[in-house]
């Protein structure tokens, strides 16, 4: 004879999303947010660097805009949330030395590629060599410097044309935290035996209209903000938003 009938009957509605049953479209547009940019853990500038996105909203089948994050200001500061739970919401971006450097020069609408030998460090040397004013005189640890900024200058090009950002006159738009812009949000269901699936953030995809580079700028300190919030684990003492007992300030929506 079982004791307890119906389990299930005694569960309770939680409001942590790590319980949300919600899941983003398998494909779908989004706004997503960059919410951090910095080479591979442990590691130099040399060897890359990673873009961390945060999708902000997504455009369901119908092409209503849905909401992923709700952010108020107050006068203790940013209250997030994240009305449809924190799955699925954060993909990334890597540029480093093997990647694929191909591009749209949208003046002669021709594609150009740089090739991976332009990514070694014999030829930022030799790059170095060429085009830095007084080379041979520098220091040792400017050189070094300047090796650096070689590569991540480099690595930030092509993200930023990943990003259709534009071109103007001899300098190209650079990728940075707070930046807002639309992509396609790709998921792939994992592999048998692998336990994650992967997600691909791009404005070209198969079989629908390329997006163009236009983006939205939050402030740096909003972008951290909302990434921090993402990150923060709940547990038994704290309720979804940490921020929620704040002085009844009338609140002020921005995202």
């Amino acid at each position: 004879m079982s004791i307890v009938k119906k389990p299930w009957e005694l569960g309770e509605p939680q409001n942590s999303n790590k319980f949300s049953p919600f899941q983003l479209p398998d494909v779908c547009k989004s706004k997503h947010l960059l919410v951090r940019l910095a080479p591979p853990k442990g590691k130099g500038v040399r060897s890359g660097l990673v873009t961390t996105f945060l999708a902000t909203s997504y455009n369901d089948e119908q092409d209503n805009e849905i909401k992923l994050v709700d952010v108020m200001e107050n006068a203790s500061g940013y209250k997030i949330t994240f009305p449809l739970g924190k799955r699925g919401l954060v993909a990334t971006k890597y540029r480093g030395p093997t990647s694929y450097y191909r591009y749209l020069d949208k003046d002669t609408n021709s594609f150009y590629q740089i090739p991976n030998d332009r990514f070694t460090p014999e030829s930022a040397l030799s790059y170095c060599e060429e085009n830095v004013e007084g080379w041979a005189e520098k220091p040792d640890i400017d050189k070094e410097l300047c090796l650096d900024e070689y590569f991540q200058e480099m690595f930030m090009f092509g993200i930023s044309q990943d990003l259709g950002l534009p071109i103007e006159g001899d300098a190209f738009t650079q990728p940075f935290v707070g930046l807002q812009t639309e992509l396609y949000r790709v998921y792939t269901p994992p592999k048998e035996g692998d336990k994650y699936g992967n997600i691909i953030i791009t404005k070209w995809q198969r079989g629908k209209p390329s997006i163009d580079g236009d983006y939205t700028t939050v402030s740096s300190d909003l972008a951290e903000a909302i990434h921090a919030e993402y990150q923060a684990r709940d547990n038994d003492e704290n309720s979804f938003d940490p921020t929620s007992f704040v002085e009844d300030d009338k609140d002020d929506e921005i995202i």
